[in-house]
């Protein structure tokens, strides 16, 4: 591992941001979300058909690109998670976060997150993760009695990526507000 990497591993930052997540049995339950949908839609799209030559070939050629666009939106809209929990990220990195809920969950836990940075579109993440810390605090005023440690396990590269810039984008702000303070 190089030492870029190291660093990037020490990369955190706080995010005070609701996100929603299901325990699961098992690493087998995850699944991302439409990719085995869409990815039988793309590879039917894929097959070359001849060019249409007549007026009832090329309509017929209209009405398949227009039904496959159709499907393509309707599994996706169908194989939406629904999540059964949500919680509050106290923080975040581009290997995991941590969170804080009500619900005891056990160390090696698997779990799916649906996650939404705050400030970036509405599109949630769908992440796979392993609870890899469990703290409990048994005070009356902490917000949560748990707070979790989650190692991702299957996330995208895209979405990965979009948590570093987050991450940068976050850290530039608070440096420009000491700045401005101080």
């Amino acid at each position: 591992m190089s030492s870029s990497d190291d660093r990037r591993k020490g990369l955190r930052a706080a995010l005070p941001a609701e996100f929603y997540f299901n325990v699961l049995g098992s690493p087998d339950e995850y699944t991302r979300g439409q990719a085995s949908v869409l990815k039988r839609l793309g590879a039917i799209d894929a097959i070359k058909f001849p060019a249409p030559k007549t007026e009832s070939q090329i309509l017929l050629s209209r009405i398949d690109q227009k039904l496959s666009l159709l499907i393509g939106m309707v599994a996706e809209r169908a194989s939406r998670k629904s999540f059964t929990n949500h919680g509050i990220v106290v923080d975040i990195s581009e290997f995991g976060l941590a969170f804080g809920h009500l619900l005891e969950i056990k160390h090696g836990a698997v779990i799916e997150i649906g996650l939404q940075l705050p400030g970036q579109d509405s599109r949630l993440m769908d992440i796979a993760g392993r609870v890899v810390h469990v703290k409990s605090f048994s005070e009356p005023d902490m917000a949560f009695p748990f707070v979790y440690g989650v190692e991702f396990t299957d996330i995208l590269g895209k979405d990965q990526n979009e948590i570093v810039q987050w991450i940068f984008s976050n850290q530039r702000e608070q440096i420009r507000r000491r700045k401005e303070q101080g």
